[in-house]
């Protein structure tokens, strides 16, 4: 008859602890990773990587008095990182460029 090693206490606080280890460098290998225009959630807001190319006539937000202005570099949502590249609170965990646009700007 095979016996099976018991689960003890400390086993089950170890494989936690390597558990969590585990998603805190995953979450962290990711961190840098630039929005795709591509993204379910950049598709939906209209989120182009360069606010020029931005079309008025579908985003009409754009399109209005500051339009011209409007760009993640000036949102309030925006986190610069440097490198013309920054976080939202949109897009948790990846970044955006500062050059970019989506319909949820908000003016700082």
């Amino acid at each position: 008859m095979k016996s099976t090693p018991e689960m003890t206490r400390r086993g089950i606080l170890k494989a936690g602890g390597a558990a969590l280890a585990t998603i805190a460098i995953a979450r962290i290998a990711h961190a840098d990773e630039l929005v795709s225009p591509a993204d379910p959630t950049a598709l939906a807001l209209g989120y182009v990587e360069d606010a020029a190319t931005v079309d008025v006539a579908k985003w009409p937000k754009k399109a209005g008095p500051g339009g011209e202005n409007q760009k993640c570099a000036t949102c309030s949502l925006y986190t610069d990182k440097g490198d013309g590249a920054g976080g939202c609170a949109i897009f948790p965990g990846k970044l955006v460029k500062g050059a970019g646009w989506c319909s949820g700007w908000t003016a700082k």
